[in-house]
């Protein structure tokens, strides 16, 4: 098949060899032909030995140049045996055969025929380059349009999650570590991570009245400003199930008319609901599952440590950060361990002095029990059990003075847990 930039060329097959056949048949035709006509035109001496142009010298010479050196040169003995008949038969006069006018129509049909020859392999060698030379091109254009597509792929994927959920946990705890509450002002270094992260290009936190979203009081924005309709199908999803929502998941059909494209509730672990980030315009390969999925975690972690991770006790926040760990693992499969480290009190309290220091930024540690008992809990979310044997091992000269317990976050009782607040 011919290709469109190759268009107006004739694609020739180097492969292909000519007709045998066609040309014998061609040569010898055109011979009888070239005989004939001389016959025909001067039957006295056809041959033109007495004079003129000899005439029958085209019939080697056309055959030697359209088809090769054998070909022009059996067409002159084909001429040479007609001549030799004629002066045998008397159809041409002559005192004897003319040896010089034979050899001259000899060397001209081969003088031809090699001419041809050389040139025809020279063409069969340039036909060869350019099929190898427009295979190639095909090889490279196949190529660059897959190495094309695989770049636009790879830059909506790191576009849309550039950055791994840990570290956009951590970036989210660093901007946030020096403010305190769900004010204007840290909602807006809120929503201003999120839209990094999950590339929001047009978002707006906005209040609650009550049970029902205040449409006059915006705290946060990002991108232009629009109008929030609380009859949206989908803020109203988000606000009655307390879970993310998006125009792909609801079935109402005034969705169709919405200009939401996704809601997620501003809330905390312990499941109260301050604000909806409603989000109205993000990139198209944006707004897939795992790009929702992650915002809705940020924002979660971003509620709790605006509400947790400042003012509230070591023990506050350990079970805060349980109770999203436990509501990640629900709602998103988010993995998450446990350890328990016990042992004397005094073993105990120097082991918590030497983790408090070297566990991960997004790791909790809270130390509790009286003076008689110790433990000490560590929470490390976004972690298999796999994974925190492989923290137990690098930690093992630290752990080896008091007994550690793992426990996966969905097979821990969080009746213990939340009574760790009660201790002394």
């Amino acid at each position: 098949m011919k290709k469109p930039w190759l268009e107006g060329i004739e694609i020739v097959n180097a492969d292909d060899p000519p007709p045998v056949w066609g040309g014998w048949f061609e040569t010898v035709a055109l011979t009888a032909i070239v005989l004939a006509a001389s016959f025909l035109t001067h039957p006295p001496d056809p041959f033109r030995l007495g004079g003129g142009f000899p005439w029958p010298l085209l019939a080697p010479l056309l055959a030697g140049l359209r088809y090769g050196f054998a070909y022009g040169f059996v067409s002159a003995l084909l001429v040479l045996l007609v001549l030799g008949v004629s002066i045998n038969q008397q159809w041409q006069a002559a005192p004897e055969f003319p040896l010089a006018w034979a050899v001259g129509i000899v060397v001209v049909a081969m003088a031809a025929g090699e001419f041809r020859d050389g040139w025809g392999r020279r063409l069969h060698r340039l036909e060869g380059a350019y099929q190898y030379r427009a295979e190639r091109l095909e090889e490279f254009t196949r190529n660059y349009q897959l190495l094309r597509l695989s770049h636009d792929r790879l830059e909506q994927a790191l576009a849309g999650g550039g950055l791994s959920l840990r570290e956009g946990i951590l970036q989210l705890q660093s901007a946030l570590d020096a403010v305190d509450g769900l004010t204007p002002a840290s909602l807006q270094k809120l929503i201003e991570l999120v839209a990094e992260h999950g590339a929001l290009t047009q978002a707006s936190i906005v209040g609650l009245a009550g049970d029902r979203v205040d449409p006059g009081r915006v705290l946060a924005r990002i991108g232009e400003p629009f109008d929030v309709d609380a009859g949206d199908a989908v803020l109203r999803a988000a606000l009655d199930s307390g879970e993310p929502a998006a125009v792909n998941r609801v079935t109402e059909s005034g969705a169709e008319h919405g200009d939401l494209l996704a809601a997620v509730p501003v809330a905390d672990s312990t499941g109260e609901i301050h604000a909806l980030l409603l989000i109205r315009s993000l990139p198209f390969f944006a707004l897939h599952e795992d790009n929702l999925k992650l915002i809705a975690v940020l924002v979660a972690h971003g509620a709790d440590h605006l509400r947790f991770g400042v003012a509230a006790t070591s023990i506050a926040r350990f079970v805060a950060a349980y109770e999203r760990a436990c509501r990640d693992h629900a709602a998103f499969r988010l993995d998450a361990v446990l350890l328990r480290l016990s042992g004397e009190p005094v073993r105990v309290r120097q082991t918590y002095e030497r983790l408090r220091l070297s566990i991960r930024a997004v790791d909790t540690i809270c130390l509790a029990g009286g003076a008689e008992e110790e433990e000490i809990w560590i929470l490390l979310p976004l972690t298999d059990m796999a994974g925190a044997r492989t923290w137990l091992q690098r930690t093992g000269d630290v752990l080896a003075a008091v007994t550690s317990e793992l426990l996966p976050v969905d097979a821990a009782d969080p009746r213990r847990i939340r009574a760790l607040r009660a201790a002394p």
